[in-house]
């Protein structure tokens, strides 16, 4: 499945509010393979610029598995890992139906099967999907599996209850935030480039914005993203984030904003824009996670139950050294650089 969203509705600047025409809008085909995006081929070509292979295993000439494979060397090593912007990724599998032994027997085994075919590499590090199946699988081929956690409104979701369910903070910033800024939805990447750079300079900026487009245009061109943007007073774009999504699930994937625009709670709105978009498409809406502590109090806000989602890695002995000696190599930098401070 995959959303049918009109360009000449959602183009450059030119502003959709309106929650009939929305709701309208959301409803159309779906053609994504996979319930998310990020294990799609075209998705995987953009991210990695066509440097990837799908792994397939067959019994009997039919499918059972396939999983995106991405090679890349760090420093003379040969790593497995996640592709940039990529924020889960995993086996899919191909199974008739059958009992739960059977089926989980089944998994066991088409994991181990899959860790045999790899191509040689010295560290392999991917991140499941919450609810993914594989993950004990790979435990039992010595990976080690480490929990991360995201936060997730299902759907179906009454919308409402989960809105009476945030903290009372959070929704009277949100409420506040609605009274300065309109909400807009479009494909003007390079506006929410600019709204990126306004935090950090070109050179300052972490960001790989060729990439990030080219991963953003293969998904509108298949109607699989959009932007959200909130707008000041005078029509001028104070913060953005973009939505991706597959068959089942729609993802807060990038997010910047103008800390200067004076509008306290627009990131909150956001994603609560967010979340009401993923609802009228009839997708489970997953806040991808967080990156620090402040980040992950400021989600726990909207009053959801974490959900884990795994990461699986196996490395040899001389990259796990490698990493050791790079990491405090990068503390003393650090540490160096706040004295000179």
């Amino acid at each position: 499945m995959s959303i049918d969203l009109p360009r000449n509705l959602f183009s450059g600047n030119k502003e959709n509010t309106d929650p009939d025409i929305l709701f309208s809008v959301c409803l159309g085909p779906r053609n994504a393979n996979h319930p998310d995006p990020f294990n799609e081929e075209w998705w995987m070509d953009a991210a990695t610029n066509g440097n990837f292979e799908i792994l397939e295993i067959r019994h009997a000439g039919v499918l059972r598995l396939s999983m995106p494979i991405f090679l890349s060397k760090r420093m003379g090593f040969t790593c497995i890992g996640m592709p940039i912007y990529t924020r889960t990724l995993g086996p899919t599998f191909y199974l008739p139906p059958s009992k739960p032994f059977k089926h989980a027997q089944n998994v066991r085994n088409l994991i181990e099967e899959l860790v045999g075919r790899l191509p040689r590499h010295d560290s392999i590090r991917i991140r499941l999907p919450p609810g993914d199946e594989s993950a004990f699988g790979f435990s039992l081929q010595d990976f080690i599996c480490e929990e991360q956690f995201t936060f997730r409104v299902p759907y179906p979701s009454d919308i409402q209850e989960i809105w009476k369910n945030c903290d009372q903070k959070t929704r009277n910033v949100i409420r506040s935030a609605q009274l300065h800024v309109s909400v807009e939805y479009g494909y003007d990447f390079s506006d929410f480039v600019r709204l990126s750079l306004l935090n950090k300079s070109e050179k300052e900026n972490r960001n790989d914005f060729q990439t990030m487009e080219r991963i953003f245009n293969a998904a509108t061109a298949r109607n699989q993203a959009v932007i959200v943007t909130a707008r000041n007073r005078d029509g001028k774009s104070v913060a953005a984030v973009i939505i991706v999504w597959g068959a089942v699930n729609a993802y807060f994937w990038q997010s910047a904003r103008d800390l200067s625009c004076g509008v306290g709670g627009v990131n909150a709105m956001l994603l609560w824009k967010s979340i009401e978009l993923a609802d009228r498409m009839g997708l489970t809406f997953d806040f991808d996670g967080y990156g620090s502590v402040s980040s992950a109090k400021f989600l726990a806000g909207f009053g959801l139950s974490p959900l884990v989602r795994t990461e699986v890695s196996r490395q040899i002995v001389p990259y796990k050294l490698f990493k050791l000696a790079n990491g405090m190599m990068l503390k003393r930098a650090k540490a160096g650089a706040e004295l000179r401070a």
